[in-house]
């Protein structure tokens, strides 16, 4: 089971947070802390259609090729487990029409504390803590 935790997402253009289940991927590899996120969710948070300051972007995946967006610097970010949170970080938000989960960059992940452990049994824990978290 692949490492994936509950995140707090909140737009910076219209202010609205949700939760949701997120995928952390050290694969997804950048300079800077990005958070995939699929279209339906991009509409909720005010960020489809794109805004002025997206920016087109092609991606490397696993399935090739595909064309995205990003809009930067759009999303506060923060982990929420049963009996405590992450700091908030300022994230970028990217866009991606292909897939159907959010998805935590390991830039992001970096940023946010989380540490993975064992990653095929889905075990991670707080960069400060001791205690082991399991996937959700």
């Amino acid at each position: 089971m692949p490492v994936k935790l509950r995140l707090e997402i909140r737009s910076r253009i219209n202010n609205k947070a949700i939760t949701a289940k997120a995928l952390v991927n050290t694969g997804f590899t950048g300079e800077s802390p990005d958070l995939a996120i699929p279209l339906q969710l991009a509409k909720e948070l005010g960020l489809w259609p794109p805004p002025q300051n997206a920016i087109v972007v092609s991606l490397e995946t696993g399935g090739g090729e595909v064309e995205a967006y990003i809009v930067p610097q759009a999303l506060i970010v923060k982990v929420v487990t049963e009996d405590r949170s992450s700091k908030e970080v300022i994230a970028n938000a990217l866009v991606n029409p292909y897939i159907d989960e959010v998805i935590i960059s390991d830039y992001l992940a970096e940023e946010l504390g989380i540490q993975i452990l064992y990653p095929r049994r889905g075990i991670w824990k707080f960069v400060d803590e001791e205690k082991l978290r399991y996937s959700e």
